[in-house]
């Protein structure tokens, strides 16, 4: 007699919720059936959790044309939730929304409302690229201010001002500082007379139609009853009020996932207390996920200090140790790297049998950058690159062509990615596609093109022109709006160009920019956050670099948790390179190693000197 429910076919977010069940807080977000603000340190499963309970509210809790908008900071964030999400059955479809802030407000708010709201905004509606934004911002500044700053200065310090003093018609607008109100008018108005919006436009515009209008707010209800959010603490006060009169004033659930922590964006504008503040509302669920998976024991201990508060996270019984180790570099920089290329990367991938995929190398910025990648380079082993200096934009559009690329590279023989979410990503790309009749010839265009284009050892630029050509150009021509996309197509079509800095690219390599084993991540920290690697190397750890030599009470707070999330993406092996001197615009400082390294080296000596004892 077969036992009860043999042969039974169970979705695929029941069979992966089992796994919560042996962590009560975990199982605490899925069982829940209101607001939920989950509190989860470092490795503690959050992605899991969160993507998990959002397929089963999906499958249980709302029926479609009805559906759930999942938020996240960035889109290497997004396309992890998607990675994720995928492997449970669920994608991006018409009432299924997984992206950022600002693709969310012009997609779901902007264009469905906005003319109808009366919003003035440039027709046809096209997204300036960095490089755009860039050039207007620069010729308003000179304009209108004498400095000899660099304009990047002003442009960090409007972009937050832009985020922070969001009422215009109050006060404060002016009185905060009227320079720089009086600067960001002018780009505004600048930019919007040459025909874009920028993505602060989005969020901002976004948050108005919201904050004036109740029928906007019943509109995204009525389509997203549910609105999930990953890295709450990173997106900021125009996000946060959203939250409000969505979630707390007009119905919509909540589920929000974050680590005040882990904030390291107060340049941009985010604020960790807001998240804190919306965990103490009233009919909301708050569950601490304390436990960490990812890390060693040693590494999990070393973190707290690199905070400088306890947080009373632990670790399972049969969690590894974890090793730290300290290299001091005398001469400088360049130095750090050699030992890295000479002596970590070798040791590690040896030793203990990783790829090079399996390592991290984390610096400060894309000057760190240029130097680490070109001693990699000269070993010859590949490598992925995410800073200010990488060869192109990792935009959405440009991480779905990387994946592409995996399937026309032999993923299509394993299922990896999957085809058909190949397919629903490029049907969400086309906005004007709403009927059968529309949408099927899409989708055989891109078969057929995927089919016929299965050349892992095909030069990337002739890859990339035949999908320009078959796909991508009439995508550009009828849709303005995705500017900020072509832009990013032509700049990885210059790269890997004859005399690009990928010139030698083939469709391998490139699939393989989308995360490899083979290659190892050469990436900035303040874009590590969210990821995990079996070892890490922090590089250029002096003190005046981390922290700043004039780094205030709360800039220094931020430094610590910055050096923390370095810490906390390594799973066995931290490696920390220091000289103790830099240089920088042709000044030299001799500060020594960075205060936080020195106090994680005198806490792991008095734990070694307690143990002795």
């Amino acid at each position: 007699m077969s036992p009860k429910g043999a042969g039974k076919v169970y979705p695929a977010y029941l069979i992966a919720a089992e796994e919560l069940r042996k962590n009560l807080e975990q199982w605490q977000v899925y069982e829940s059936r209101g607001h939920c603000v989950v509190l989860a340190g470092p490795g503690s499963g959050k992605t899991k959790v969160l993507t998990i309970k959002m397929a089963r509210m999906l499958a249980e809790d709302i029926r479609p044309p009805r559906g759930i908008a999942c938020i996240t900071y960035n889109t290497e964030c997004a396309r992890e939730l998607k990675r994720r999400l995928d492997r449970l059955g669920v994608s991006e479809t018409r009432n299924v929304f997984i992206g950022t802030i600002h693709s969310f407000c012009l997609k779901n708010i902007l264009i469905p409302y906005g003319r109808l709201a009366g919003l003035k905004f440039p027709e046809p509606l096209k997204v300036a690229s960095q490089n755009v934004q860039d050039i207007i911002f620069e010729q308003i500044l000179y304009q209108s201010i004498k400095t000899n700053d660099p304009p990047t200065t002003w442009r960090t310090k409007a972009d937050w001002y832009r985020r922070t003093f969001l009422d215009r018609d109050a006060p404060e607008w002016r009185e905060g500082d009227g320079l720089l109100a009086d600067l960001i008018e002018k780009y505004e108005q600048k930019l919007h007379t040459e025909g874009f919006i920028d993505f602060d436009d989005m969020v901002l515009w976004g948050l108005k139609l919201i904050e004036k209008h109740e029928w906007v707010r019943k509109l995204i209800k009525a389509r997203f009853p549910i609105l999930v959010v990953d890295e709450y603490q990173d997106l900021g006060i125009p996000f946060h009020r959203m939250v409000l009169n969505l979630c707390f004033g007009s119905g919509v659930r909540l589920l929000a996932v974050g680590d005040p922590d882990q904030s390291i964006y107060g340049f941009t504008g985010a604020k960790p207390e807001l998240l804190l503040e919306l965990s103490k509302m009233e009919g909301v669920e708050l569950v601490r996920l304390r436990l960490n998976y990812r890390c060693g024991k040693t590494i999990v201990r070393a973190s707290q200090v690199a905070l400088g508060e306890n947080r009373d996270y632990d670790t399972p019984p049969d969690a590894q140790q974890g090793v730290i180790d300290f290299y001091e570099c005398h001469d400088g920089i360049e130095h750090q790297a050699e030992v890295i290329c000479s002596e970590i990367l070798p040791s590690s991938l040896s030793k203990n049998g990783h790829k090079p995929g399996d390592i991290a190398v984390l610096y400060l910025d894309k000057n760190d950058g240029d130097i680490i990648a070109d001693k990699v380079t000269k070993t010859g082993m590949p490598f992925i690159r995410i800073d200010k200096n990488a060869p192109y934009a990792k935009t959405q559009l440009i991480q779905w062509l990387e994946d592409c690329a995996a399937w026309c590279s032999g993923g299509w023989k394993e299922g990896k990615p999957r085809l058909s979410s190949l397919i629903k990503a490029w049907v969400a790309f086309n906005k004007n596609a709403y009927s059968d009749e529309t949408i099927v010839p899409l989708k055989r265009q891109l078969v057929k093109f995927l089919w016929s284009h299965r050349a892992p050892d095909a030069p990337l630029r002739d890859w990339l022109e035949a999908f320009n050509s078959f796909l991508l150009h009439p995508l550009f021509e009828h849709q303005p709006e995705l500017h900020h996309e072509q832009d990013a197509f032509n700049r990885l079509m210059t790269a890997c160009s004859k005399g690009g800095t990928i010139a030698d690219f083939n469709v391998a390599t490139f699939a393989g920019q989308g995360g490899s084993p083979d290659h190892l991540n050469l990436i900035t920290l303040y874009s590590a956050k969210g990821s995990e690697f079996e070892e890490v190397i922090l590089m250029g750890m002096e003190h005046g670099r981390i922290p700043r030599i004039r780094a205030g009470i709360e800039e220094k707070r931020e430094q610590r948790r910055l050096f923390y999330v370095g810490l906390t993406r390594a799973k066995h092996g931290v490696h920390i390179t220091y000289s103790g001197w830099y240089s920088r615009y042709g000044k030299f400082y001799q500060l020594g190693p960075s205060e936080f390294v020195v106090e994680l080296k005198n806490s792991l000596e008095e734990d070694r000197q307690t143990m002795v004892k």
